[in-house]
């Protein structure tokens, strides 16, 4: 099954793709770009530093478009801290762009509702990954801060109010990409998930997967520095990858075996509400080529699985 809220009919009966628009469209883009970051980054195949150069650029190139004479490191450093009055100004310019531009005028209000919409789901995925990333820290450096900061980490973590706002946003035309644009930021969650404790994995992704996938999330400590009853993870995830269409096959035995496969899953429902989505964005945009290659490597990391678990009991996989 894919991801709760895309499209469920068939490519046949499928919506064209949207116009790509004009320049207001292509700004909503830009913004996109510059603050989603790494699942983006893989799309384009950047790595290591080409990877935060690509990143660089792409708000640099936002900068240049919302301020045109006022390029300067001050507004830079705004834009990538999503401040309030930079975001504030990205949405008034592409507000102003749409009023004059022939292309954008008709969705005036449903690209400013998008740039709102996508800038204050990042803020909100800004603050999980700060929160998530201090606790890896403490894990691998200052193991006598880790309590402390997975109690912090919970309210952070499990905050998804604007991602569902993202992903349930009516924009007319442009509905699909708003959905296509959360899941995208939905997957950055997930990965922000890999090296956390298992509790916090549960923090982190429960919420999210009970949206997409109409999972019961598991009871979990109120004590944010308890551990988990032990098998709960891999219980939810199993649940999660059956729901999205892509349960754990009986020839996986062992728990390595099952959260590989589980995991894998999971991505692959993510993989087919994207595709979902991507027959309603035009192929003339970025964000088009985004969730193709993005799709496409989500169906092959689980074809990977798949072949793996055609070896078992020989299973080399590796647990998240």
């Amino acid at each position: 099954m894919a991801p709760q809220g895309a499209p469920s009919a068939s490519a046949a009966n499928a919506p064209a793709p949207s116009e790509a628009g004009g320049e207001a469209h292509r700004l909503v883009i830009a913004a996109a770009a510059c603050w989603s970051g790494g699942v983006w980054s893989e799309a384009l195949g950047e790595e290591d530093l080409m990877k935060e150069k690509g990143v660089e650029a792409r708000c640099y190139d936002l900068e240049r478009r919302v301020w045109p004479h006022a390029q300067d490191k001050v507004h830079y450093e705004q834009l990538r801290a999503l401040e309030m009055n930079a975001v504030a100004d990205v949405v008034a310019k592409v507000d102003e762009t749409a009023k004059t531009d022939r292309a954008d005028g008709a969705t005036r209000d449903a690209l400013v509702s998008l740039t709102s919409a996508l800038a204050d789901e990042e803020r909100e995925l800004m603050l999980a990954r700060r929160a998530a990333d201090r606790v890896k820290r403490d894990l691998e450096r200052e193991p006598e801060k880790l309590t402390a900061d997975e109690v912090d980490a919970v309210s952070p973590l499990r905050a998804h109010a604007k991602l569902e706002a993202l992903l349930k946003l009516d924009a007319g035309g442009l509905s699909k990409e708003a959905h296509a644009l959360g899941l995208l930021r939905a997957l950055d969650r997930v990965e922000l998930a890999r090296g956390l404790p298992k509790h916090l994995k549960l923090y982190a992704v429960a919420d999210e997967f009970q949206m997409l996938f109409g999972v019961r999330v598991p009871d979990v400590p109120q004590d944010a520095t308890r551990k988990l009853v032990p098998g709960t993870w891999l219980a939810f995830l199993s649940e999660t990858a059956a729901a999205a269409g892509y349960p754990v096959g009986s020839k996986a035995t062992t728990p390595r075996e099952r959260d590989a496969l589980a995991w894998a899953g999971m991505l692959r429902g993510f993989s087919d509400g994207l595709k979902a989505d991507a027959g309603s964005i035009s192929p003339d945009t970025e964000l088009s080529h985004v969730v193709t290659v993005a799709l496409h490597r989500l169906e092959a990391e689980y074809s990977a699985q798949k072949a793996a678990e055609a070896t078992l009991p020989a299973s080399g996989a590796k647990p998240r």
